[in-house]
């Protein structure tokens, strides 16, 4: 007779299944969905912006940084005009000393530098200040898995190579100067990222394409962090006739968005690069969450009235998708950073667009504020897109809106009476209709290609609970050379002048969160004050040769000393467990606790000498612990007395019991250092460095830091991030790379 079914049994054994996979569905939707936290921004925008503070200052004086063409980018005085062939305006939008590189910084030739397309160069600059205030070390040996997404559109100065050197010019380094894709892949071989790597080319739409396929190569997966952006310079006037031909240049060469005069677009300049990470990794991480990417989408205009004119109605898709992948109703809003070329025709086809889709679900009251920030800087192009995004990312920090330029009369192609829209003229608070601060950006590119982005504010700051400090901190700096590192502490001590950050996060975020180059420096202070004023007393005069490795480092051991220690004991896990180690194994020699001998009310008071033996034996070894858990380990030991009991243990000529016995006796036996093939002091090279953790001071805090400090200085690694692990710490923005540039141009022949 065969065996009843048990379909109940089956059942159940099916509904487990089923529910495994929901869960894994839902894992797999929540991964897809994650928001991608922005964490580090670098810029370089007309106005002389070199910085986000920058950027935002410009922004809040209302300044327009259009300018004159600058007389190395063309003779615009001999092409103005509106004939065949010449260039409508004179103005634009430009940077400052485009023609400036610190070669030395990243390891590149003069020659190949000399030779580089300058937007290859201010991508490099920029994405490094992007991953600074990211609090992201760059290690290349690490072969970190980081994308790189760079929008950029167009190659005036492999054009000039070209036209000055001819054919007999191009030899190896010709890519360079020529070939887009070298902006990202030189990026990602230079730091050895391992991610995506590419550039993106649609038109003024790039670099938010390039911000798109970030969150999405993170959200695969495929990197743990992203740097997106784009860049863009005018160095040859080929673009601007062309533009000039079809209509599209202003001759004010400002952009008019949205005013009855809006008649074309000014031309600009810019880079622009945001460090992205998935959201949960940022928190983790305690990287600083400048503002979140909740949703975006990309789309095409399709079958437009004619190849460089835009769709509202491909606006209006890619707007809905980027809002439902996001999760965000169109009331929800409350601030749209247009694309806004200023155009005649753009503008209108662009604010009914968005209208017809953001103003669903609005009640009465819930207006909608737009603004474009080409009317400040002109308009950047291929950069467009991510310097919008940095606009809306300083506009949610600071909880202003700033003003939008050139609005005297409102475009009347516009019906601006049946829309709840308003534009700021002044610099005006966000308040949020609905809870947080949400943006939408849209970019389109000349041919056709629309992206937008969803960006919210970042959930309030939850500082860390702040456990006991340590009485003092030390502060190191680095730099390629003497130059950049006096730099660098110019730039630490106007910082520390008025930040209010908590020392130990801005110390934290110096050794963690930053490249240690080879000239070094550190100073030991107990709070901002001293620090500065150290900083300033020393300028850079510390330092290590270019290229040294770091040094061997001997362990000392003494024979006697105080217990001393104890706010290392109630300070470093790592401490406190090597003296608790100690105290187990010794516990039927003392007859009470050793702790209690060394920290308690008598201390001090030895009841015979081996307690005293065993108290500095203890100190000692709780102090190698110490320093071995920050990442400082000896290639060799030496030791006198109690000392070298200890530094038989350390070096595994004994077991920590044995040690602590024989240390304890009057006398005991001599290490056999023989028998363990090691020599009696085992020496370090000419160039080591000793570690004395037998002096009587060396384990009070302001000289274990002097020391770290001083081990720093002379090349040795240390783990900064299980120095601080006692302490809670945040990842802060702090001054970036002062880079020591020179010319690198082409030689006119």
């Amino acid at each position: 007779m065969s065996e009843e079914i048990n379909y109940r049994q089956l059942l159940q054994q099916q509904l487990v299944k089923i529910r495994k996979l929901e869960a894994r569905l839902e894992q797999a939707e929540a991964a897809r969905r994650e928001p991608i936290a922005i964490v580090g921004m670098g810029c370089r925008l007309p106005g002389g912006v070199e910085g986000p503070e920058d950027f935002w200052e410009l922004m809040v004086r209302g300044v327009d940084a259009t300018s004159d063409v600058p007389p190395d980018r063309w003779d615009a005085e001999a092409l103005f005009g509106t004939e065949p062939g010449k260039i409508a305006t004179r103005r634009g939008g430009f940077l400052k000393d485009v023609d400036r590189f610190d070669a030395r910084f990243f390891g590149i030739s003069e020659r190949e530098a000399e030779r580089m397309d300058p937007q290859q160069r201010l991508v490099l600059e920029v994405a490094w200040e992007a991953l600074e205030r990211a609090g992201h070390a760059v290690e290349r040996a690490r072969r970190e898995r980081v994308g790189v997404f760079v929008g950029v559109m167009n190659n005036d100065y492999g054009q000039r190579v070209l036209e000055q050197e001819g054919l007999a010019g191009i030899d190896p380094t010709f890519m360079g100067a020529r070939a887009n894709c070298a902006i990202s892949g030189r990026l990602s071989y230079l730091w050895g990222f391992q991610g995506p790597s590419l550039v993106v080319d649609t038109a003024c739409s790039s670099s938010m394409v390039a911000v798109h396929l970030a969150c999405q190569s993170l959200r695969n997966g495929e990197c743990n962090v992203a740097l997106a952006g784009g860049v863009n310079l005018l160095l040859s006037p080929e673009v601007s006739v062309y533009l000039s031909s079809s209509g599209a240049l202003s001759p004010d060469g400002r952009c008019k968005s949205f005013d009855a005069s809006a008649d074309g677009f000014g031309r600009a300049e810019a880079c622009g690069v945001l460090a992205l990470e998935r959201l949960s990794d940022a928190r983790a991480r305690g990287a600083p969450i400048l503002a979140i990417i909740r949703g975006s989408a990309v789309g095409h205009d399709g079958p437009s009235s004619a190849f460089t004119v835009p769709s509202g109605v491909a606006q209006q898709g890619v707007i809905r998708q980027a809002l439902q992948s996001a999760g965000v109703a169109p009331a929800e809003v409350s601030y749209l950073e247009a694309h806004g070329t200023g155009t005649a025709m753009g503008d209108p086809i662009e604010a009914e667009a968005m209208w017809s889709v953001l103003k669903e679900g609005r009640k009465g009251g819930e207006s909608l504020w737009m603004g474009s920030v080409k009317t400040n800087v002109g308009y950047p192009e291929a950069a467009s897109g991510v310097v919008g995004m940095m606009k809306v990312v300083l506009a949610m920090r600071h909880g202003q809106l700033p003003a939008h330029l050139h609005l005297k009369t409102p475009n009347p192609r516009i019906d601006w009476t049946s829309m709840a829209v308003k534009v700021p003229g002044e610099l005006t608070a966000w308040t949020p209709t609905q809870g947080t601060r949400i943006a939408g950006v849209t970019s389109y590119g000349r041919t056709g290609t629309v992206a937008h982005v969803v960006l919210a504010e970042p959930p309030p700051r939850v500082d860390p609970e702040r456990g006991p400090e340590r009485p003092g901190h030390v502060l190191v700096l680095s730099a390629r050379s003497e130059e950049a590192l006096r730099a660098q502490v110019e730039r630490y001590a106007r910082f520390l002048e008025t930040s209010t950050e908590p020392l130990g996060d801005v110390c934290f975020t110096a050794a963690v969160g930053r490249t240690h180059f080879e000239h070094r420096l550190a100073v030991v202070g107990r709070d901002a004050r001293q620090v500065r004023e150290r900083l300033l007393e020393v300028r850079g005069g510390s330092k290590v040769a270019p290229g040294a490795l770091a040094p061997d480092v001997t362990f000392v051991f003494g024979g006697e000393g105080p217990a001393g220690g104890r706010e290392l004991y109630e300070t470093q896990p790592a401490f406190r467990e090597g003296l608790e180690a100690c105290a187990a194994a010794v516990k039927d020699l003392l007859g009470e606790p050793l702790v209690g001998l060394m920290y308690g009310g008598g201390a001090g008071r030895w009841k015979d000498a081996s307690q005293e033996r065993i108290a500095v034996f203890a100190r000692q070894w709780a102090l190698s612990r110490m320093w071995r858990a920050w990442g400082v380990r000896p290639s060799a030991v030496a030791g006198e007395g109690v000392g070298e009991w200890v530094a038989a243990v350390e070096a595994g000529v004994l077991g920590l019991e044995a040690g602590l016995r024989r240390a304890a006796g009057e006398a005991g036996p001599a290490v056999d250092w023989a028998s363990a093939g090691l020599p009696r002091v085992m020496r370090a090279s000419d160039a080591g460095v000793r570690l004395d953790l037998g002096r009587a001071d060396s384990a009070e805090w302001t000289q274990v830091l002097e020391t770290l400090g001083a081990l720093y200085v002379r090349g040795v690694a240390v783990d900064w991030a299980a120095f601080d692990a006692p302490h809670s710490r945040r990842r802060i923005s702090l001054p970036t790379y002062p880079f020591q540039r020179q010319r690198y141009w082409l030689t006119p022949s």
